[in-house]
C-alpha cells in the first residue's frame, strides 16, 4: 500500500514525527542512516541542516534535493497513538505555560 506524508515536525537529534494519510502518527529516528551519509545526505548530518526538512505533500525532503521513499519510512516509523499524542500536547502546554509565569515574574 502506498502512503503519503502530509506533515513533518522535527523532535530532536534525528527524530521526526510524520503524519501520514491514513491518519497515523509515526516517529521515525534517522540516525542509523545517516552513520555513513556521503554525497548528498552529508549536509543531513549537520543538526541545523537536518532540522529544515519539509513535507511537499507526498515524502520529506531538504533544501538540496534529498528526498525519502514514504513507504519506507512509513515501515521504519513507530506508531504513536493518540495518547501519546495527546500526552506530548499537554505536556507542551504545561511547560510554555510554566515560562510564561517565569517570565511574567520577572
Amino acid at each position: 500500500m502506498l502512503h503519503d506524508v502530509k506533515k513533518v515536525e522535527y523532535l530532536e537529534e534525528y527524530k521526526l514525527k510524520l503524519y501520514f494519510d491514513d491518519k497515523t502518527i509515526r516517529i521515525v529516528d534517522l540516525k542509523n542512516m545517516l552513520k555513513n551519509a556521503k554525497n548528498m545526505f552529508l549536509p543531513l548530518v549537520d543538526i541545523d541542516y537536518f532540522k529544515q526538512v519539509e513535507c511537499d505533500g507526498t515524502t520529506i525532503c531538504w533544501p538540496n534535493g534529498v528526498d525519502l521513499c514514504p513507504d519506507v519510512l512509513y515501515k521504519m516509523g513507530k506508531t504513536v497513538t493518540q495518547s501519546e499524542s495527546k500526552t506530548n500536547r499537554s505536556k507542551q502546554v504545561s511547560k510554555s505555560r510554566k515560562k510564561s509565569k517565569t517570565n511574567a515574574s520577572s
